[in-house]
């Protein structure tokens, strides 16, 4: 997408000395069309993208142009150098998760960027058709070949984020899943964040004596918020089952369980739990938030998706007897 624009840089315009002024107003406009690939690409592939990390990967990404004032012009243009640029913006936008996450990203980044050029001319093919000119045929198709003017392309943006805005509330609509996501917001002490969470009708793991569920979440949410070194100690505690330790703990001192639980083919362990404040609970392709103050975190200090997807497996239970209780 952006080496179309690019093409709008004409060798005339540099003639007339115009460089500078030109290159400024499209390195601007790109910094604003790789805002929209890279929020469409995250929302197409259901990816997490931080505001901060968004517009730093788009203005990076965006300098690429200025290599029109370098001997090495002809690599921004080279299907090679357009892939490798196109590989940079993705790692640096969404970093590597996995080899088929990363190719999912790059592949949905693409499509993306076709789908927004194709708008573009689409729409500058339709401007053209209302002239009514003489010679039609002649001037559309050297139309073709003829660069974008700048202001129409920058008024097409907001036209371009609306289509792309419609396309993922369609796919979201349309998808079927797996499983059911939600999004869930926990609030613990004074720290509050938010995670993806699996709904699962198959984890029915509970405190044996106060019968509250569990949620099965990822220790590596907890890394944020905890002290260099102490997310380390934390994590081999929980790995190796060294429930001695947890005296030792002073962290959140008076909201530590210990849950048994049993896996298939596996001895009786037990699970590090941790009684938040309460946590917000939105399900997907829904406004209705649930909260609940009655429930445990249960700490597992592996991945529980090997794509990223979710970080924690939610009970359903527990929210039926929420709602259940709510009505």
């Amino acid at each position: 997408m952006t080496y179309i624009i690019g093409s709008t840089f004409s060798q005339q315009d540099r003639k007339e000395g115009k460089t500078v002024y030109y290159l400024d107003l499209l390195w601007g406009m790109n910094v604003l069309i790789h805002v929209i690939l890279l929020t469409g690409t995250a929302r197409l592939t259901k990816r997490s993208i931080s505001w901060k990390r968004l517009w730093i990967t788009a203005v990076l990404s965006s300098c690429s142009i200025f290599i029109v004032l370098t001997p090495f012009e002809g690599w921004l243009v080279h299907p090679a150098g357009k892939f490798i640029l196109s590989v940079l913006i993705v790692w640096l936008g969404f970093g590597f998760v996995s080899l088929v996450v990363f190719l999912q990203q790059l592949f949905m980044f693409y499509v993306v960027s076709f789908l927004m050029a194709g708008i573009i001319v689409g729409m500058d093919m339709m401007r053209f058709s209302f002239l009514e000119e003489p010679a039609f045929l002649k001037d559309y198709a050297s139309m073709l070949y003829s660069p974008l003017p700048y202001l129409f392309v920058l008024l097409l943006l907001p036209v371009i984020w609306l289509i792309m805005q419609g396309m993922n509330a369609a796919v979201k609509h349309r998808s079927a899943r797996r499983g059911k996501m939600a999004e869930v917001t926990v609030v613990l002490g004074e720290y509050r964040f938010k995670a993806a969470a699996l709904m699962d009708t198959g984890n029915q793991l509970k405190d044996p004596v106060t019968r509250t569920s569990v949620i099965v979440m990822e220790l590596q949410l907890l890394k944020p918020i905890l002290a260099r070194g102490e997310f380390e100690k934390w994590k081999h505690m929980i790995s190796h089952q060294k429930i001695e330790e947890l005296e030792k703990v002073n962290k959140w001192k008076n909201r530590w369980k210990l849950v048994p639980y049993r896996t298939a083919g596996h001895d009786m362990k037990m699970m590090f739990a941790v009684k938040p404040d309460y946590i917000e609970v939105q399900e997907d392709q829904s406004t209705r938030t649930e909260k609940l103050d009655t429930i445990l975190l249960g700490l597992d200090p592996h991945s529980l998706s090997s794509t990223g997807d979710f970080q924690m497996i939610f009970p359903v239970d527990a929210l039926q007897s929420s709602k259940g209780n709510s009505a």
